[in-house]
């Protein structure tokens, strides 16, 4: 009820915030930068065409950093042309790496200098090394051209056209918000599993991220889209890209460690449900899991620096933190204790308060939307037991693998463990 409570305020006070604002409105000025690796060239080039179709008149530069540059990379440069050819856009492509050089380094300065100072816009071909290194490369240009804040998102997404301007004026809050993130939607649904991650997107952001936007502790800005002051990345972007974990570099949790970040010196952080985005998602179950896992595992290595800034901000931050960690531990005891040892009436209630706070966020949603498809949302409950309950438990036990993670290790997962099977699947029966 909380959660709600708060969601629900929160999506109140930026209600009010918008209806007050004049139409001419400007805030801090914006650049857009996307990142992505071999991506689909379909869904690259309708993520190119929505950032092109931005329409906020301070947005002051258009960057895709392509994290590879051999001839395997190469279309996704012709691709970039294709669509931003007619705005004067040039490719670069340097052989070396912005993150590997220091910031006086006369190789790197140039490289930054004649990207910054291009008219039009750019796309940057350089090594790979994960989307880490192309984001610092990003940060690096943003910075030389005094750009007040930045704009991230991935090859994969498709932006609204006012999304810069609803980030933007999500900062304009408070001179202390130091980043947001808006509502990331899902586009690929025609799974089972795809649609019902949209409806879970859909509270994740709109249900979790509303509450704590209430109390300015969101914990994670989404990777598909978020806003950030470059004061403040300019602070951090160093330690960030090179973040380390039992000793090996961290590829994945970007996101979530750069939101940290911004918490940890002091700066609250946001969401308008008024930034909107479209993202893909996976849509089978074991790449699902896969991704879960991933999230999982960032989610666990971040705690430390979470507990480390709790007293920097309102209580809720300990308590979304708290939830995340405990909740899926306490549905496991709680499903075992009463398969085994509990009469007929506890498992009632036990079903009957798990039923009635899904019809509750069922009814908020609904209400908010006015869209029925939330009415599915029980099933999710298949996903959450079968799937991201093993997931978040696989992720805490292989936390000293930094790797992406691949079919075959969940597959063996899987096959061998049998928690999913004699643990999970009574709650279907």
């Amino acid at each position: 009820m909380a959660v709600i409570s708060f969601s629900a305020l929160n999506r109140r006070k930026v209600n009010n915030r918008v209806k007050k604002r004049d139409p001419h409105w400007v805030g801090v000025s914006t650049g857009i930068l996307a990142v992505g690796y071999r991506e689909d060239p379909v869904l690259l080039e309708g993520c190119l065409k929505s950032l092109k179709a931005v329409r906020y008149q301070r947005n002051q530069r258009v960057m895709l950093v392509v994290d590879g540059n051999e001839a395997q990379d190469e279309y996704m440069a012709q691709i970039f042309i294709k669509v931003f050819g007619d705005q004067g856009a040039a490719i670069f492509r340097p052989d070396f790496l912005s993150m590997d050089r220091q910031a006086n380094d006369k190789d790197r300065q140039d490289l930054v200098r004649q990207i910054a100072y291009h008219p039009g816009p750019v796309c940057v071909m350089q090594p790979h090394r994960g989307k880490r290194s192309a984001m610092y490369t990003g940060f690096a240009v943003l910075l030389q051209q005094g750009i007040e804040s930045v704009v991230v998102t991935d090859s994969d997404t498709y932006l609204d056209p006012h999304v810069c301007r609803e980030l933007a004026f999500a900062l304009a809050e408070s001179p202390i918000v130091g980043a947001a993130t808006g509502d990331v939607r899902i586009y690929n649904t025609g799974t089972w599993v795809s649609f019902l991650s949209s409806l879970r997107y859909w509270f994740a952001f709109n249900l979790e991220r509303g509450a704590q936007s209430y109390h300015s502790v969101v914990n994670c800005v989404s990777g598909p889209l978020g806003i950030y002051r470059m004061s403040i990345v300019s602070e951090v972007m160093d330690s960030w890209v090179r973040q380390s974990f039992l000793g090996v570099l961290c590829t994945y949790g970007d996101d979530r460690h750069l939101t940290n970040l911004v918490l940890r010196e002091g700066f609250k952080v946001k969401f308008s449900h008024y930034a909107i985005c479209y993202t893909d998602t996976p849509i089978r179950f074991i790449a699902w899991v896969t991704q879960q896992t991933r999230w999982s595992k960032s989610f666990f290595r971040e705690i430390p620096i979470q507990l480390g800034c709790m007293h920097l901000h309102s209580p809720w931050m300990t308590y979304a933190l708290l939830y995340q960690l405990v909740y899926p531990m306490m549905m496991i005891y709680n499903l075992v204790n009463c398969i085994y040892f509990g009469t007929g009436s506890q498992i009632s209630w036990w079903l009957v308060s798990i039923v009635f706070v899904g019809i509750l966020k069922t009814a908020y949603a609904v209400r908010v939307t006015g869209d029925k498809k939330f009415f599915f949302t029980t099933i999710y409950g298949f996903l959450y037991m079968l799937g991201y309950v093993p997931a978040k438990i696989f992720a805490a036990l292989t936390l000293y693998d930094n790797s992406w993670g691949t079919r075959y290790v969940l597959h063996l997962f899987y096959a061998s463990c049998d928690i999913p099977v004699l643990l999970f699947t009574p709650t279907i029966c």
